[in-house]
């Protein structure tokens, strides 16, 4: 199938091609608009064929093809409804994963076996997994007729490999017997003849490579941890995949933390000692400079060791590691002082916050046509005899007005009147086809990139691009460019060296639109001030697959430090995949942004986007990642015309200092992202000084650690508000499947907890009115979620714990968890691979699904 638009245009006789280039190429242009609907049409008849295949086919298909071999959809934890919704075909994904049902006939055929249950965790719910058949760990007493041959033995505490692993999936040891069945829901046991206990790992390990550790100066200048932030973090193990399908997982198939004893015995697998950082493929790594540059530490340097009081002192030549910590220390004598660098995995829930991870990038350029501020110079248009070929021909374009008005200019600044003619006329000539003709910029040097667009045969925005590149790239100064890209690292001499460099040189060319990209994974440590025009956008951002950190530090004494930034009406700054400790994110407005109140402020706000970043609560941590300074904010908003958008972020309290006069509410909308103010006593979103923020709230899909004190809730959705809300306008918004502290102040709620609860308690009706608020009280107890951990830093951080409440668990609308990993699917997650078991377990085995994470 040809791509060309003109392919049925080029079917008709010459005669009518002739006749319509006569008449301006009407029929072609009505062609072209019936090409593209031809095209879907076929598009869409070839989609029809690859539809037959699970490998190929769409996602609404899957449950069709699932259908015909007899798979069983899990409706206990959700219908499916219409599967063209996005969120329901997300949902899809997790109740009917396209792999198993690929492989639904292959998984019958070995229906019984140990190996097939740990691929079934992995294909159906996504989630690594071990099998443990523990009578096989049962200590027997034998018949000495009938000997029963055991890999188990009794403790010897001299085995300490073996101790540790007590009680684990990877335990040895002979246990009595526990005649409590393993799928108990109360007391589940597990060492009995019939049970098998499959142990899943809910966390994932995330890779950190070739960056900077941190010197803990407060202890000593020769004690260094794993994590940029300064806290103690286990190091995980990057799991590979066993090269026999029949083999049970073992350690180094399973994202776990790696404990001191494993390391020690089996270096050699978990320590990456390869000097090229971007083929790092084991669990960790250490780099130490040489000549300012990094260089692998051999395996046999380093010294496995326990560092829980700091205490240990290495030989010389050596590094004590300890793996269960993610800390490390020199010798006194031997300072690393050209830098220390380290590459490892740590554990996490989800894909939020920092990380090198898989992520999406925001398209920076949205339109390329001309406005307001690009033709800085009128006078290349100008008729003089001089004049290049291309000028002439620009001026040849323009109606007779414009050009007398072109006539009358003189010197800078333009007449607004010439810029409000020029502006549309050029426009125009960006939406045709005649700009390009190789005698016209035979004089000009264009880059590769056009010269690669002009050859083909573009349109609509990529011959606008091309029409505006080409202009660009032939008055350099005369008009403004539209779109610039600046990547910086640490380590490429191609580019910026640090990102104040690409700042001036962006602040410099002042494009439209712009890109500040981080390509790799260091700590940069300087002083960022961000001045946006008005209809100016910019993006500092992280590639994908890296995590860079940005480190500010307490540069002046008599004022405050932070990332500041400073936008205009129309303007639009993002943060994307960035980690930024020591300080917080001041955002402030230009004062005359206001001066046309209200007309301003409604139809030309700014936009600022904060995505899968990382402002740390407390802005740094202690190494028991308790906060450093647990009262200040992440984010500051002072006086903006804009709505603000977060997502899958973590953030610390958000303060909002707006005027309430002035300014309507400033907007904010938050999904799938922490919001932490370290306890819930603290302002998670509000104003330092005033009783509530000036701001509406949108929330979806999020965990809030402390109060929320605004003027208005929109909409609040499958959230967990772990802090008391105070509301202005109750009369307005929603708050729905949430779970909402007592004695908040909230607009409406629908179906939120604890409200659920406090209902039922209301409808026993053999309760005496005496005894109802007790009862009240002790349901609002019982659904309080619970969580394994609330500090950033944990692996287990803001996972929802295994005694909370089901109706936190599975609280949300779509009967998913609530909180900020309710995108997880984890209640489906399990509800399908519960289905799974059963149905390929033989009768008489009982299994149980045990939590390792």
């Amino acid at each position: 199938m040809s791509n060309s638009p003109d392919r049925l245009y080029e079917l008709l006789p010459v005669v009518y091609r002739i006749r319509d280039a006569e008449q301006g190429y009407s029929l072609r242009d009505l062609l072209r608009v019936i090409a593209e609907q031809v095209d879907v049409i076929e598009t869409d008849i070839t989609q029809l064929y690859e539809n037959w295949f699970i490998e190929t086919c769409q996602d609404w298909v899957v449950p069709y093809i699932g259908d015909l071999i007899g798979y069983q959809s899990v409706h206990s934890s959700g219908e499916l409804t219409n599967a063209l919704a996005d969120e329901t075909q997300q949902n899809n994904k997790i109740l009917i994963p396209r792999r198993e049902v690929a492989n639904t006939i292959r998984y019958r055929r070995r229906k019984g076996t140990l190996a097939l249950l740990e691929v079934l965790a992995d294909k159906v719910s996504g989630w690594p997994a071990r099998v443990v058949e523990f009578h096989q760990l049962l200590s027997k007493t034998q018949h000495i007729n009938h000997l029963n041959s055991s890999s188990s033995t009794t403790v010897n505490l001299r085995q300490v490999d073996a101790v540790a692993k007590l009680n684990s999936p990877f335990d040895e040891l002979a246990h009595t017997v526990d005649i409590h069945q393993i799928s108990s829901q109360h007391q589940p046991g597990k060492y009995n003849i019939q049970n098998v206990g499959l142990f899943v790992w809910r966390l994932k390990a995330y890779s950190v490579t070739l960056a900077p550790a941190f010197c803990l100066e407060e202890v000593s200048s020769n004690c260094y941890t794993f994590s940029i932030t300064g806290n103690d973090i286990p190091l995980y193990t990057s799991p590979h995949l066993s090269k026999d399908a029949t083999e049970i997982a073992h350690e180094l198939n399973l994202p776990i933390p790696i404990q001191r004893q494993v390391l020690q015995e089996s270096k050699k697998d978990y320590y990456d000692s390869n000097p090229n950082p971007e083929s790092f493929t084991k669990s960790l790594s250490i780099w130490k400079g040489v000549d300012s540059k990094p260089h692998p530490v051999s395996p046999d340097k380093i010294i496995i060791a326990d560092l829980s009081d700091w205490n240990y002192q290495p030989e010389q030549d050596h590094i004590a590691v300890d793996p269960e910590l993610g800390r490390m220390i020199f010798p006194l004598r031997q300072l690393p002082k050209n830098g220390v660098w380290v590459s490892y995995h740590y554990g996490f829930s989800a894909d939020i916050g920092g990380g090198e991870y898989d992520r999406t990038l925001l398209d920076s350029a949205a339109h390329f046509l001309f406005d307001v501020g690009d033709i800085q110079e009128p006078a290349i248009f100008s008729s003089q005899q001089d004049a290049s070929a291309l000028s002439r021909f620009l001026r040849s374009q323009f109606s007779a007005t414009t050009q007398r008005l072109l006539d009358a200019y003189t010197s800078p600044p333009p007449e607004p009147a010439l810029i409000a003619a020029l502006l549309p006329e050029l426009n125009q000539l960006l939406l045709g086809e005649s700009l390009y003709e190789e005698q016209r910029f035979a004089s000009i040097t264009l880059s590769a990139e056009t010269k690669s667009l002009v050859q083909q045969n573009l349109q609509g925005k990529e011959l606008i691009r091309c029409n505006r590149l080409l202009l660009e790239e032939a008055f350099p100064s005369q008009i403004r460019k539209h779109y610039a890209y600046y990547s910086v690292s640490q380590t490429s001499q191609e580019c910026y060296q640090t990102i104040s460099e690409a700042i001036s040189q962006w602040q410099r060319d002042k494009p439209h639109d712009a890109v500040i990209e981080i390509i790799d994974s260091g700590v940069y440590v300087e002083r960022i001030n961000i001045e946006l025009e008005k209809n100016q956008s910019l993006q500092l951002r992280a590639a994908n697959h890296k995590r860079p950190v940005i480190r500010i530090l307490d540069w002046r004494t008599a004022f405050g430090d932070a990332l500041n930034v400073t936008v205009e009406s129309g303007s639009c700054f993002v943060l994307d995949g960035l980690l930024i400790i020591g300080r917080g994110v001041h955002i402030e407005g230009n004062p005359s942004q206001f001066a046309d109140y209200p007309t301003s402020v409604v139809q030309n706000p700014a936009a600022i986007i904060i995505r899968h970043s990382t402002l740390v609560p407390g802005w740094s941590l202690h190494c028991d990642c308790e906060p450093r300074r647990s009262t200040e904010p992440s984010l500051e908003l002072f006086n903006i015309n804009a709505c603000v958008t977060i997502a899958h972020s973590i953030l610390g309290s958000i303060q909002v200092n707006q005027n309430e006069v002035e300014t309507d509410p400033l907007p904010i909308h938050i999904s799938d992202s922490i919001i932490d103010a370290t306890s819930i006593e603290g302002e998670a979103i509000g104003a330092a000084g005033y009783s509530i923020a000036h701001a509406r709230l949108t929330i979806a899909r999020c965990t809030v650690f402390g109060q929320i004190q605004v003027h208005a809730i929109d909409l609040a959705e499958n959230s967990i508000f772990n802090g008391v809300i105070f509301v202005v306008r109750r009369q307005q918004g929603c708050i729905r499947f949430c779970y909402v502290m007592p004695n908040s102040r909230t607009p409406r709620r629908y179906n939120c907890q604890p409200d659920l609860v406090e209902q039922m308690v209301r409808q026993e009706t053999e309760l005496q009115p005496e005894q109802i608020e007790a009862e009240q009280l002790i349901a609002s107890d019982r659904v309080q979620p619970q969580f394994n951990s609330t500090r950033y830093g944990t692996p287990t951080y803001c996972q929802l714990a295994s005694t909370c409440a089901e109706e936190i668990k599975r609280g949300a609308d779509d009967e998913s968890e609530m909180g900020a990993f309710h995108n997880l699917y984890q209640p489906q997650r399990e509800a399908n691979l519960r289905i799974r078991l059963d149905e390929y377990t033989p009768a008489d085995i009982e299994i149980g699904i045990i939590y390792a994470t």
